[in-house]
């Protein structure tokens, strides 16, 4: 399959399934279901799922199997959007092409929002478990809670938002973003081989494939955010104008040439599934070269 029907798809089938996985936005209480609903329906690409769908299917995998937890990836990925824009965090107006969840119904109704959406992706987990034996939630748990942490997004963002600009190196620069950008990627990709039942070589592959598909995407975030607009991209730009970014370190033909190497470094990491693969390429050529 090409990969624009496979992103279609992938999109319709986790968006099809989250509205089923969480209340309707007017059950009660309305005033966190609408900001829930809000926060988890808006028009994203469904990048990690799609991710962990690609993979699963790379190993045989039937989508049926691999959908309840690439929902949970999703939701675990949109709580730590909520939690970003916040005005404690990057402060952002616009996520999306629609205005931030705080900044549409409140500070603290996106904060219950974002903390619903994250235990709820857990309990879905546990759901999955219950329905289908042999299904590996320790290891899931394991797997996803670590990329949520101090070992991941959490501690990431920690560090990106404790560190000056001017002491900020490219080792702390990679690290920031190797874990609260990277993290859910490698967690996602990893998630999807586990499903599959993925042997622990084809493991690591497909580990290291999704470091370098991470740190791609974050290096074409940078670009976005130095020379795209609101209106193209979907969320507020200019945010990292005064924040060490791979644009500050590099000036953007640098970065645009570093995200090309990580593609081909991820396209390598490839090379021992030959043309079983060619998905997974192509979506490392889409994440290097997105717009939005």
């Amino acid at each position: 399959m090409s990969l624009a029907p496979f992103l279609e798809g992938c999109r319709r089938r986790v968006d099809d399934r989250l509205a089923e996985l969480v209340p309707p936005p007017g059950h009660p209480p309305g005033v966190v279901t609408r900001p829930l609903h809000f926060a988890l329906t808006s028009p994203g690409k469904r990048i990690r799922p799609a991710l962990l769908f690609a993979v699963g299917g790379l190993f045989k995998a039937k989508d049926e199997s691999l959908l309840d937890t690439a929902c949970a990836v999703e939701m675990i990925h949109a709580s730590s959007l909520v939690f970003d824009d916040l005005p404690s965090m990057d402060a952002a107006d616009l996520r999306r092409g629609r205005p931030t969840v705080h900044k549409q119904f409140g500070e603290a109704m996106a904060i219950l929002a974002g903390l619903d959406l994250l235990h709820r992706a857990f309990g879905v987990l546990a759901a999955e478990a219950s329905r289908r034996r042999g299904y590996p939630l320790a290891e899931m748990v394991t797997l996803l809670s670590g990329a949520i942490g101090v070992s991941g997004v959490v501690g990431g963002q920690a560090v990106d938002l404790t560190s000056e600009p001017a002491g900020v190196d490219l080792a702390t620069l990679e690290f920031i973003h190797s874990h609260k950008t990277g993290a859910l990627f490698i967690a996602a990709a990893e998630a999807g081989g586990l499903l599959a039942g993925a042997r622990p070589a084809e493991r690591t592959a497909i580990v290291n494939y999704a470091k370098n598909l991470g740190l791609a995407f974050q290096i074409t975030d940078d670009l976005l955010d130095a020379v795209g607009t609101p209106e193209s991209t979907g969320k507020t730009t200019g945010l990292d104008r005064n924040k060490a970014t791979f644009v500050s370190f590099l000036g953007i033909e640098g970065a645009r040439r570093l995200a090309g190497e990580l593609t081909g470094f991820a396209e390598e990491c490839l090379a021992p599934f030959g043309d079983r693969g060619e998905l997974l390429v192509s979506l490392a050529r889409f994440v290097r070269d997105r717009s939005s």
